[in-house]
């Protein structure tokens, strides 16, 4: 008698290998059963190793934080982390793990339940509740790492003379400083009666509302064709919805995709029922909850029951503000995720290295670690930014691409095969080194080997 099949989740990012499914992006058939995955195979969206997964019906539940013991929690603590994302929590387990005497105290403005941030993108098609997606209380994760934990607290002042935070529960000092705020998803600035109802997807909390409110509503209309905007158009066709996507640009994911990949790509979700509306804008928005009047940049009207504004991100700054750190558009670090103040370390999407904000999990992961490192007195492990490898989660056309840093000119991407969907272009240096890559269709089953000639420190 067959086994039955069995799924497995990546505890880093939410992604379900499915052995019935497989993963034929990563040249894993249907059937594919996991014990049978190649070791060297590695999560196509985080890129960590399979060991990362574990049996779906394995993952931990949260529990309320009043069913744990209280972490006891000291005034003073050798290192403080502002902000539980997963940035905050990464850089603490890297921190614990090197350093295990330090006192470590992490405060956060939320509830610190700690979740794959990436499943926010994945959760609709996979039926998966907010609730689903919660993995640990912060009390539980901070017992687990032997840390304390302050939720719900917000930092009002920090004083870097004395080496003091003041929060709205109380006064804490510290030796060194992490900034891991994150960033706050943007709105466009449009006029109306009810724009502010216009709503984003950035954390729990907005995909728990999200998920109530388009039971109620028949056609959702999303401002941004970037990748999550896109994923999103998807999902929501798939789960019966009309839905428009207006995009301010000429293509999907500008400044990511190859135009002809995006063209490839606008044209089979187009033939899913997604109305893209290519370089048009909301300009005004009234009515009243779940009957809005949209006004276009075309002088259309437009009737929806959701605006949901996927127009991207921007780091959240205000705490090095507070301490008057060096900021462009993210805060600046230097190669140990140090700030200005060398007392001071940035991680995650608040932070910008030479190479701009890396607001990938990969990435996040390194600095996490170099930042543990330099803490230790170690100088070995610099973080480097590096081309990252992305995966979109694109039902309709499978899509793998490696950006090349530091160029984004639709000219730098050269044509090396192109047979209907299946799409192979390369960004190359005047050497004919590999900078960067954007494959599609069955042309994605090259992007592991690509992928070790633009970082052959990869792995």
């Amino acid at each position: 008698m067959t086994e039955e099949y069995r799924k497995y989740i990546c505890k880093v990012c939410g992604l379900i290998y499915d052995e019935e499914e497989g993963d034929p992006d990563s040249g894993l058939a249907p059937g594919t059963r996991f014990e049978d995955i190649p070791d060297d195979w590695y999560c196509p969206l985080c890129l960590v190793s399979k060991a990362e997964f574990i049996p779906l019906e394995d993952l931990p539940k949260a529990v309320a934080d009043g069913d744990l013991p209280k972490h006891k929690i000291s005034d003073y603590a050798d290192v403080m982390i502002i902000g539980s994302g997963y940035a905050g929590w990464q850089v603490a387990e890297s921190i614990r793990r090197e350093l295990p005497d330090a006192v470590i105290t992490l405060i956060t403005a939320d509830d610190g339940v700690v979740y794959p941030k990436p499943s926010l993108s994945m959760a609709l098609r996979q039926d998966r509740s907010a609730d689903d997606l919660k993995e640990y209380s912060a009390q539980q994760k901070a017992a687990e790492l032997d840390i304390g934990v302050k939720t719900l607290t917000r930092v009002m002042t920090v004083n870097e003379q004395r080496k003091k935070v003041t929060t709205t529960k109380g006064n804490f000092h510290y030796d060194k400083l992490i900034i891991a705020t994150g960033a706050k998803a943007l709105k466009p600035q449009i006029s109306g009666t009810v724009a502010h109802e216009m709503v984003t997807l950035n954390d729990l909390p907005s995909y728990r509302r999200f998920r109530k409110t388009i039971t109620e509503v028949d056609h959702i209309t999303i401002i941004g064709g970037g990748l999550i905007g896109t994923e999103m158009a998807e999902d929501l066709i798939e789960a019966g919805k009309s839905v428009t996507l207006m995009v301010r640009e000429e293509q999907l994911m500008p400044g990511m995709l190859p135009e002809s990949i995006a063209a490839d790509l606008a044209d089979k979700i187009t033939a899913k029922g997604v109305d893209i509306r290519f370089g048009q804008m909301v300009t005004e928005m009234n009515g009243a909850n779940g009957n809005y009047d949209l006004k276009l940049s075309t002088g259309e009207q437009l009737s929806t029951g959701l605006v949901l504004s996927a127009i991207g991100i921007a780091p959240n700054v205000g705490l090095a503000k507070k301490l008057n750190l060096e900021i462009n558009r993210g805060i600046k670090i230097n190669d140990y995720c140090q700030t200005s103040n060398p007392d001071v370390y940035a991680i995650g999407d608040c932070a910008e290295s030479e190479a701009g904000v890396q607001a990938f999990l990969e990435p996040i992961r390194r600095q996490a670690i170099a930042i543990a490192a330099h803490l230790k007195g170690e100088m070995e492990l610099p973080f480097h930014a590096v081309s990252p490898l992305i995966k979109t989660k694109t039902s309709t056309l499978s899509i793998m691409l490696s950006l090349p840093l530091g160029i984004s000119d639709q000219n730098a991407w050269k044509t090396e095969e192109h047979i209907g969907s299946d799409q192979k272009l390369v960004c190359k240096d005047e050497e004919d080194h590999l900078l960067g890559f954007a494959l599609s269709g069955e042309m994605v089953h090259q992007a592991n080997s690509l992928y070790k000639q633009v970082n052959p420190n990869m792995g």
